[in-house]
């Protein structure tokens, strides 16, 4: 009996499981089903937002063409109102001018008769001073003739002076090249014998050197001699004999 009701609640068991595995898994697709409806909605709004947001650009590319068209527009209305306003100014400027024409044409015709007198009395005047200017370059030129001639003679003269100064400082200039030559080899013969004093200055000490050596080696050589000859007599011992100054005895009788 006891049997009987595990087992009955191990198949209860098992059909709770499975009711609960059905159940999630039908929840399982209720949930795709909804993210699947959901991923619909988000991409149909997302295919909506391109569509208004191109509509937007081309609303705003329409737009500024017709700015740029009014714009072009006012700007072309601006140049032919230049234009215009500078065709009036200088049919104005035109005008005006024709009008000051006229008046100084007028006021020419009324003072040609006072310019030509004027005219007439300028020519007399300036022909009085071209004659007189004409008598001063006259007088101009004699002084200035006068002027050259003595000009010649002093530039003769300085000429003159020139020559005698150049040929003066040549001969100065020849005389201190001599007295330079003369004095350089005065220094040099000086200079040599100078230098030959201190040679035979050099050459007599060497000499003297020369002398004391020899007379040392003199005094040697006779030492030498002596004790050579004491040695051969038997007068010098070996212990006294020093080298070079030997020690002499007296002959034994």
């Amino acid at each position: 009996m006891s049997t009987n009701l595990t087992e009955k609640t191990y198949e209860e068991e098992i059909i709770d499981e499975h009711n609960k595995f059905v159940e999630a898994k039908n929840m399982r697709k209720r949930a795709e089903e909804d993210a699947q409806l959901l991923a619909n909605r988000i991409a149909l709004l997302k295919l909506e937002e391109q569509r208004s947001l191109k509509k937007i650009e081309e609303t705003r590319n329409k737009a500024r063409e017709i700015m740029q068209r009014k714009a072009e527009m006012l700007e072309e209305l601006r140049i032919k109102e230049e234009e215009k306003n500078k065709r009036l100014e200088e049919e104005k400027s035109r005008l005006e001018q024709n009008k000051l024409n006229k008046e100084l044409s007028k006021q020419s015709r009324l003072t040609t008769r006072e310019e030509m007198i004027k005219k007439l009395k300028d020519e007399v005047m300036a022909i009085k001073l071209a004659k007189k200017e004409n008598q001063s370059l006259i007088e101009q030129n004699k002084n200035m003739e006068l002027l050259e001639k003595a000009t010649v003679t002093q530039n003769v003269k300085n000429m003159h002076r020139e020559a005698e100064e150049k040929k003066r400082r040549l001969e100065e200039e020849r005389k201190a090249k001599v007295r330079a030559e003369l004095e350089k080899k005065i220094e040099e013969e000086n200079a040599k014998k100078q230098q030959k004093e201190n040679d035979i200055a050099r050459m007599e000490q060497e000499e003297l050197e020369l002398i004391q050596r020899l007379q040392n080696s003199q005094m040697m050589q006779r030492s030498a001699y002596e004790e050579l000859e004491l040695a051969m007599s038997g007068s010098l011992t070996t212990a006294n004999f020093s080298g070079s100054e030997p020690t002499i005895y007296p002959k034994s009788q």
